[in-house]
């Protein structure tokens, strides 16, 4: 019996075809707007599903707010509040008051909002604040006091305006809150204050809405006091150089506001100033600045990568020879900093480069020293080179007997797919470990957590399911012990839940032995909403199983993960780039739609497939430019043709970039391993790309 007929079987005893059935009705009533049919539906099943009680108290309503019957809808919510251990417990309250707003009960309604605003519930606090301001500003109007009433309810929503500028109700706020301030001449009597606008545009900064956030700061007056000019030039050239358009601007007016600035603020000014210029090739000046800041700070937070970056830009530029003083100067004068390992590392590589093998043996001896304790990448990437130094040297049986080292303790790190691929070479071959045979079938589960899960799975809550199994995971094991992780590993993929069967089996997979070491293994590295892979990687040039490693390495399989540049989805794709594959391929698209498996899936093989098509069908470089972007790596084989893939990966300008061809080439070859034939890796780069753009 496979696991999916399994939890089939779980299921049907879990419960009866009928009730599921009717929920999965009721619940395909309210996702396509057919509200008052989804609350009857919902009504009449209110005791038909025990184990998800909370579900239908939700749906129900749900529905019967959106039918318009509020008094209804507001006694669903109140019950759902006093469910034990339900999702939905900290979001009641705040539909209670959104009921009572409805009917026109605004003092309790905003009594309610108080009361939720002081409670750790799960609601939007937005709409919370403007209705209490609304109440203020209505209650105003009706009272002998009312200019002051007024004054107070507008500040109350400037406020809001304020705190929530990206918002739809901030703004709105900000438009209530200029109606209700009596006037002054020509000018409102509440009005945001250039202190408050630079709080906006750096809340609009932490969400990553760099051109929002430079547009607030434009409506700045051109008159401010000395340090809040400051303040404007440091928000508005670190909005510049993250939003990545106008580096020569943020360099201006970083640099600028550095000589006005002490202390750490200025080292981060200067320090960013630095990075701005580099990022525009003018490497001399970034070089210079970066001096600057370790001699006029050299105790700052800043100082150890200002003087490791000093170094690290000529090797970027092939000067080898040039970068070895700054390198020397950073493990000398900042030993135990983050950066001495780096400064450490380029100090072995620019002397292998250089052909010096006795220099380069020493530094990467310093290398395994530095680098931080229990970083198995780090001690990998020590045992290669070292073994490639060698045999730079001439040591040849020396460097053999590392590379066998590499290939022996870590077959499918980065480092060690090298190491076998230089033995190769040699003429020697190394096998491969030998798989765990398939896994018995887990025992059935038969917890109420597990029962309550696959009753929302039966009825169509297939993503919710699998929360819900999250949520109780913990409990699970407590109450079943490790024999449960078998069928929790199993279980997931079934509720398409594969971020949690990986996240589970990489924390627990050490423990696996016998048969279930294969589950472990193939939870880990999922072949996660396979049938989207399959529709689309043979049509749109993407191997199915590279596409996997890019969807562990970006999302670990999570269909909801959002990045800091708002990358979104399985494959993190960013909404433009997705709009722009999208156009190609003739699809209609919204940036939500990245939620969707399918459609991230679709968008981001197609995406895959040009660039392995633009880059000559090699791994390496399509997962770079994947990362990094497909013109950064044009550069990087324009600058670096002819070096062979160790080489060209270490030279590579961006350390993310860099890194992450590395997990993705480890990923690639477990999964080719697991279920295709073992990865050999090509020690040669063709660097040759096609310029023409059209990809898909």
């Amino acid at each position: 019996m496979s696991p999916a007929a399994l939890v089939a079987v779980v299921l049907a005893a879990a419960s009866t075809p009928k009730r599921g059935l009717d929920f999965e009705h009721a619940v395909s009533a309210f996702r396509a707007g057919d509200y008052d049919k989804a609350a009857h539906a919902f009504s009449s099943l209110r005791e038909v599903l025990p184990n998800d009680r909370d579900y239908t108290l939700y749906f129900l309503g749900e529905s019967q707010f959106y039918a318009g019957a509020y008094a209804k809808a507001e006694a669903a919510f109140v019950e759902l509040g006093k469910q034990h251990d339900s999702r939905f417990t900290g979001m009641a309250p705040a539909r209670v008051a959104d009921c009572l707003w409805m009917q026109g009960r605004r003092a309790e309604a905003a009594q309610a909002y108080r009361k939720v605003l002081s409670s750790k519930g799960t609601f939007d606090g937005a709409v919370a604040r403007f209705r209490i301001a609304d109440f203020e500003a209505e209650a105003a109007e009706q009272t002998a006091t009312g200019s002051s009433a007024r004054q107070t309810a507008a500040r109350t929503f400037l406020q809001i305006h304020v705190d929530f500028p990206a918002h739809p109700l901030g703004v709105e706020a900000g438009r209530r809150a200029a109606l209700l301030g009596p006037a002054s001449g020509n000018k409102p009597a509440v009005a945001v204050t250039p202190a408050e606008r630079l709080q906006r545009a750096a809340t609009l900064s932490k969400s990553h809405r760099w051109q929002e956030a430079l547009d607030e700061l434009a409506l700045l007056p051109e008159t401010l006091s000395p340090e809040m000019a400051v303040e404007r030039d440091l928000a508005v050239g670190m909005a510049k150089y993250n939003a990545r358009r106008d580096y020569a601007g943020a360099a201006a007016l970083l640099l600028g506001a550095a000589t006005k600035l002490t202390g750490e603020k200025a080292s981060f000014a200067l320090f960013h100033g630095a990075r701005a210029l580099s990022r525009i090739d003018r490497d001399d000046d970034a070089i210079a600045n970066y001096r600057r800041l370790v001699a006029s700070y050299p105790h700052s937070s800043w100082a150890p990568e200002a003087q490791f970056r000093s170094g690290w830009l000529e090797i970027n530029r092939g000067r080898f020879r040039e970068a070895l003083p700054a390198l020397r100067e950073t493990l000398a004068r900042y030993p135990k900093s983050a950066f001495a390992d780096d400064a450490a590392w380029y100090l072995a590589f620019a002397h292998y480069l250089l052909g010096d093998a006795p220099e380069a043996l020493k530094a990467i001896a310093t290398y395994a020293e530095v680098a931080r304790r229990g970083n198995d990448d780090a001690a990998m990437r020590a045992r290669y080179w070292r073994a490639r130094i060698l045999a730079l040297a001439g040591q040849h049986g020396e460097a053999k007997a590392l590379l066998r080292e590499c290939v022996a303790h870590a077959p499918y790190n980065f480092y060690g797919l090298l190491a076998r691929a230089r033995l190769r070479e040699l003429g020697e071959s190394f096998p491969w470990p030998k798989l765990p045979p398939r896994p018995r079938e887990p025992a059935p589960l038969r917890d109420p957590a597990v029962l309550r899960a696959l009753d929302l799975d039966r009825a169509g809550l297939h993503v919710e399911a699998g929360f819900e199994l999250e949520r109780a995971e913990a409990t699970i094991l407590k109450r079943n012990g490790k024999r449960a992780i078998p069928f929790l590993l199993a279980t997931y993929p079934r509720l398409l839940a594969f971020h949690r069967s990986y996240k589970l089996a990489e924390a627990t997979g050490e423990s696996a032995l016998g048969d279930s070491a294969r589950l472990f293994w193939e939870a880990s590295y999922a072949r996660a909403f396979a049938d989207s892979a399959r529709a689309y990687d043979a049509a749109l040039g993407s191997p199915e199983l590279f596409v996997y490693a890019i969807m562990r390495k970006e999302s670990g399989y999570f269909p909801f993960a959002v990045s800091a540049s708002d990358a979104r989805g399985l494959l993190q794709l960013i909404p433009t780039t997705a709009a722009d594959v999208a156009k190609k391929l003739g699809l209609e698209f919204y940036p939500d739609q990245l939620f969707d498996p399918d459609t991230n899936v679709h968008l981001g093989v197609a995406y895959l497939g040009g660039l392995l098509r633009r880059f000559a069908g090699q791994e390496a470089l399509a997962a770079g430019a994947y990362n990094a972007g497909a013109h950064a790596m044009m550069r990087w084989c324009d600058q670096w043709s002819g070096r062979p893939l160790d080489e060209f990966v270490e030279l590579i300008t961006y350390d993310q970039a860099r890194e992450y061809i590395k997990r993705v080439l480890a990923n690639y070859a477990h999964y080719r391993h697991l279920y295709a034939e073992p990865l050999e890796l090509s020690l040669s780069v063709n660097t040759h790309y096609t310029k023409d753009g059209s990809d898909y």
